[in-house]
Formats: C-alpha cells, structure tokens, sequence
C-alpha cells in the first residue's frame, strides 16, 4: 500500500515537470493570455477526449503533462519567440523538449498498455 502511494506521488511529481516547464515558457509569451487560451481549450479537448475512453487517472496524467508541454513548445514555434525560452534561448531547446514530450506521451501510453493488459 506505502509503495502505491509513493509510485502515485513519484508520478504526480514527475508529471508536473514538464507542466512546469510550459507554464513558464507560456508566461514568458509575448501574448500570454491567447496562448493560454488555446493552450487551455486544446487541453480540455485532451481531458474530455480521455475521460470518454474510460482511461484511469494514472495514465491520463503523462499524456495531459506531455500535451502541454507539446503545446507550448508550439506556440513558442509559431510565434517565433525563442528569446523568450526558458533556459537556453536556443531553438534547439524546443527539440529537447518535444523529445521530453514524446518521452511522456510513451510512458502514458506504457501505463495504460499495462492497465488495460492486467484487466485482460
């Protein structure tokens, strides 16, 4: 039981990275509240889409994380704003963190690969 919580928790934690990550880059835009908006409406598009599959919460949370980070990285791209990015000011930052996106939407995948595998 203490090990599920700590994997639940480790989860949580490992999930809002990159949620943390978006959120400062789309802060950093320079029109922050269209961003956000679109940003925002795509991911309620994400959570409906999820919840009328029947998905567990467990495995919904690293594709929510890899979606937004997906989605700011993207509204860097179109808008051209790579002196707002976070860390390096670099465009090859965005390719880093598209590869962490798909690294999340894999292990989302992977989760729920093996929740639905254990019910079968």
């Amino acid at each position: 039981m203490l090990t599920q919580r700590f994997s639940l928790g480790m989860q949580l934690v490992l999930g809002l990275l990159p949620v943390c990550y978006g959120a400062a880059v789309v802060a950093a835009l320079p029109n922050t509240w269209q961003s956000a908006l679109g940003i925002v409406l795509a991911m309620l598009v994400v959570l409906v889409v999820c919840g009328s599959l029947g998905y567990p919460p467990q495995t919904v949370w690293p594709v929510f994380s890899a979606a937004f980070l997906a989605l700011a990285c993207t509204a860097v791209l179109i808008q051209g704003a790579f002196d707002d990015l976070p860390l390096t000011r670099q465009p090859s930052e965005l390719i880093a963190m598209y590869l962490v996106a798909l690294l999340y939407l894999g292990w989302g995948i992977g989760a729920t690969w093996k929740a639905y595998s254990a019910f079968a």
